[in-house]
């Protein structure tokens, strides 16, 4: 009975072998793992498909929280770190155009056009707190009038021939002002934090370099110079400072490249076509006076 036990224990033993053949089945299917193979790219392009469906939706949240930082900017009003749209591209324009980058015009106040904006504030002597608040927006609204190239010396507009000064630091800091030669007015700075700006006087300005590539002396691909000198001492290049109490020398009119503010001279502020306009007004100028005209700085 036990041997018979046994025999129905082969029966297990049965269901063992048949376990057996299942394992056969499994290794009888190993072969066909070439079939396998050749049917992998569609089970893997399932996979990859199932990968990508997977990582879509995040792709899309992640876009989404992005964009869901800035919020919508009112038509009026200021305008704040963190908000988008129009209005917001069209301050991204004028701080470009007003010589102040704020990166790309995308609509959306980030920390390039926060920064632009305080750089603005600061050249303008106005509270600096990043935010496009009404007179930020006022001065920038001013400086798009002065800035670039007009059709022509409107009534009331400076003289040819002179760069007016919004203000003259007693010591080192920058400055802003309208520079207007062949009849057009441009925006400029001049100085820096730790430099002087262009002393005041009257100069003698002639050709320099028609075209440069240094950043400091490009904007927007566009690069040239002229040079300004004492027009009580020709071929001097240097101009007498009283705030520094020696001569300034190697001043010049260039655009304002690299970062905002110049280490002296009168840095032009615009896009690329507004410094084509400049170099050619200034070729201009000296065509017609024979080489080289008085400029007044006050």
């Amino acid at each position: 009975m036990n041997v018979s036990g046994s025999s129905r224990s082969s029966g297990s033993s049965s269901t063992s072998r048949s376990s057996g053949t299942s394992s056969t089945s499994r290794t009888t299917s190993t072969p066909s793992t070439p079939r396998t193979a050749s049917t992998t790219p569609a089970g893997f392009s399932g996979t990859s498909s199932f990968s990508r469906t997977a990582t879509a939706p995040r792709s899309a949240a992640t876009s989404s929280t992005a964009r869901s930082s800035f919020a919508a900017a009112p038509a009026s009003g200021s305008l704040k770190p963190g908000m988008s749209g129009p209005a917001v591209r069209s301050l991204q324009d004028k701080l470009r155009t007003a010589g102040f980058n704020p990166g790309t015009s995308d609509g959306k106040y980030g920390p390039r056009t926060e920064s632009a904006v305080r750089d603005f504030q600061r050249s303008r002597g106005l509270q600096v707190d990043g935010i496009a608040g009404r007179r930020t927006m006022a001065a920038l609204n001013g400086a798009g009038g002065t800035s670039g190239t007009t059709p022509g010396a409107p009534a009331g507009s400076p003289a040819n021939g002179t760069a007016r000064l919004n203000n003259q630091p007693a010591g080192k800091g920058m400055t802003t002002g309208t520079i207007t030669v062949n009849g057009r007015s441009y925006q400029f700075n001049s100085g820096s934090r730790n430099l002087f700006s262009t002393p005041q006087g009257t100069y003698r300005v002639t050709a320099h370099r028609n075209s440069r590539s240094e950043a400091a002396f490009t904007r927007d691909g566009v690069g040239f110079s002229f040079r300004l000198e004492d027009a009580r001492r020709p071929n001097s290049d240097a101009m007498y400072d009283p705030r520094a109490g020696r001569d300034r020398t190697a001043l010049r009119i260039h655009p304002d490249g690299g970062a905002t503010g110049t280490a002296g001279c009168i840095g032009v502020v615009g896009d690329a076509q507004t410094m084509r306009n400049f170099r050619d007004d200034m070729n201009a100028e000296l065509r017609r006076n024979g080489g080289s005209y008085t400029l007044t700085v006050r």
